[in-house]
């Protein structure tokens, strides 16, 4: 009885001893492993969505007409993230409302609403009920779309022209933006630009629009040219 106790005891002493050095062989392995990278920086924070989040921006527009200019505006936009909700496929949206006034001391109108959402691929945006694929995902300079690919205006390339800039405007310092050319058609009898540049953690902060034919002495014949141009914002 006792060499087989003894021997049982033995036993359970070395299932221990190996179980402790498997313990520790375990521990030893998980704490050399390699620290995980951190993922990649995508670029969403150039397409912030939260709700209660506002722009105000500086809107300067000149219509010309035959030559001459016919008529020179400026007023101010918001657009303010006012709530969100799951799309009819059941994509996260946000509801964009958005007001003018003539000057600071004005009252705000509502003007209209638009609609945005993103995923892990792109950001879209739904202007004047037309679907836009603002940016894609990674930003990475020199890349371009197809941003009229989920409406009917005809292909229209998009493309980032410069990712990552620092810059400043109206007094607010953004340290990184990113600019989408979506249209440049320059030639003697007219010019066709619209960009529009993208800052990190606020969004849209400009965006040119250019459209008009021209005398051939290469001055402004016919057309419109405007500038939305941020003033001041309210983010998360």
């Amino acid at each position: 009885m006792y060499n087989f106790q003894h021997k049982n005891t033995y036993l359970l002493h070395n299932w221990i001893l190996v179980i402790g050095y498997w313990i520790l062989f375990l521990n030893l392995f998980h704490g050399c492993k390699p620290d995980k990278k951190a993922a990649p920086d995508q670029g969403f924070g150039y397409f912030p969505l939260e709700v209660g989040d506002w722009i105000i921006y500086d809107v300067d527009s000149i219509v010309y007409d035959f030559g001459k200019t016919v008529k020179i505006s400026h007023w101010e936009l918001k657009e303010f993230v006012e709530s969100e909700f799951l799309d009819n496929s059941d994509r996260l949206t946000y509801r964009i409302e958005r007001y003018i006034r003539p000057d600071s001391t004005g009252q705000w109108t509502i003007r209209d609403v638009w609609y945005a959402n993103r995923n892990a691929s792109a950001a879209e945006r739904v202007e004047e009920n037309q679907r836009y694929i603002k940016l894609i995902f990674p930003v990475k300079s020199g890349d371009s779309w197809n941003g009229n690919a989920y409406n009917s205006l005809g292909e229209m390339e998009y493309t980032y022209a410069q990712t990552d800039a620092a810059d400043m405007i109206n007094n607010i310092a953004f340290d990184s933006t990113v600019t989408v050319i979506q249209q440049d058609e320059l030639n003697l009898v007219e010019t066709k630009y619209i960009s529009e540049q993208y800052a990190k953690n606020a969004g849209l902060i400009k965006r040119s629009y250019k459209n008009f034919t021209k005398n051939i002495d290469g001055t402004v014949n016919k057309g419109v040219e405007y500038s939305i141009v941020i003033k001041s914002l309210k983010t998360e």
